[in-house]
């Protein structure tokens, strides 16, 4: 059974983004041997060959979309695939996923927002819609399949720690689809439910992509519980005794590797 753990880096990524600033790229920069170690440390209990993809591309979301293209091109040399974001660190208490988790399934992690339309008001009220929010992700989703006439769920599907064996891994063909679903999201925002507000935000996202296939395709896949994708941000700021894999999104990996 030949099994990868891959991430990707690039420490020149534009600073146009929320989750590009530069707090965030130089905490990166900073830690980058630490958050290299765990994995590779993570790799060798798993029994796994571990990589580091470190690639020239410079645009946050085209670089999102590569980790899923990637994802799809090891399954053609390994059994099982586990891609982590760059930002996640294994635990040394971390059991082996690859043993705890059907790999014959896609697993992910699953966020849920209420879509029902008070939900929705108090949102625009509040004046927090932005294109990167999980709401507003969750909306871009529903509304592609809405066009394909399907009734979509409120899931959306975190990346971040995105686990597979290479059968199911090659159902998905999201690289063969891209084209296809940039087309569906175009066409999504100007013939869609959601409010204007709310449309005019949706953008080109490998996770509204990936939950859009999931659903559509009515994919074999598994959820994969908290403790594997720990997101540790403004509503979550310290980990708890269950997490495994944490997914530090703000960044402060002082308080993981400075103890």
């Amino acid at each position: 059974m030949k099994r990868i753990i891959f991430s990707i880096f690039n420490d020149n990524v534009d600073q146009n983004h929320n989750s590009t600033n530069h707090y965030k790229l130089s905490q990166f920069n900073k830690y980058k041997p630490q958050l290299i170690k765990c994995k590779e440390e993570y790799a060798i209990k798993c029994k796994a060959d571990f990589f580091l993809n470190e690639i020239d591309i410079t645009d946050y979301d085209s670089l999102q979309f590569e980790k899923i293209i990637r994802f799809e091109k090891y399954a053609s040399d390994y059994d099982e695939v586990l891609y982590l974001d760059f930002d996640v660190v294994p635990m040394s208490k971390a059991r082996n996923i690859f043993e705890c988790v059907d790999t014959s399934k896609i697993a992910m992690h699953p966020l849920k927002r209420d879509l029902k339309h008070n939900k929705l008001r108090n949102a625009l009220n509040a004046g927090w819609i932005d294109g990167q929010n999980v709401f507003t992700k969750t909306c871009a989703k529903k509304a592609m399949l809405l066009l394909e006439g399907i009734n979509g769920n409120d899931l959306l599907y975190n990346t971040g720690v995105t686990l597979g064996n290479s059968e199911i891994i090659k159902k998905i063909q999201f690289t063969e689809q891209i084209e296809y679903m940039n087309k569906l999201l175009d066409e999504s925002k100007e013939d869609t439910l959601f409010p204007e507000q709310v449309s005019t935000k949706f953008f080109y996202n490998n996770e509204v992509y990936m939950s859009y296939l999931i659903e559509r395709d009515n994919v074999p896949h598994v959820d994969l519980t908290e403790n594997w994708n720990f997101i540790i941000d403004d509503v979550q700021s310290h980990p708890t005794s269950t997490g495994e894999l944490l997914h530090y999104i703000k960044k402060e990996f002082e308080t993981v590797f400075d103890i």
